[in-house]
């Protein structure tokens, strides 16, 4: 399990996130200086981390199910997750 503190704080640099990426998408006749004062503005774009929905793990995440690869395995194992089958060589 992840530290609960760590958890929190990428909630929030998640929300900013979004609401950057919204007004941008928004004004889209903005010049180069002032979609930078906005990025200036949106500190932090770099220390997101795609974190596993389930345990909040940072490593062996698993972008096309949003997972960590230990929760993975255990959903896997128990058939909860569709289109995953064990492979056999």
């Amino acid at each position: 399990m992840a530290r609960k503190a760590l958890v929190v704080k990428q909630q929030k640099l998640q929300k900013i996130k979004e609401k950057y990426r919204k007004l941008l998408s928004e004004k889209k006749d903005l010049t180069w200086e002032e979609k930078y004062k906005l990025y200036k503005k949106y500190k932090w774009q770099t220390r997101y981390y795609n974190r596993c929905q389930i345990c909040g793990r940072v490593r062996g995440y698993i972008r096309e199910f949003w997972i960590c690869r230990v929760c993975f395995r255990k959903y896997a194992r128990e058939g909860v997750l569709m289109g995953v089958r064990k492979a056999s060589w």
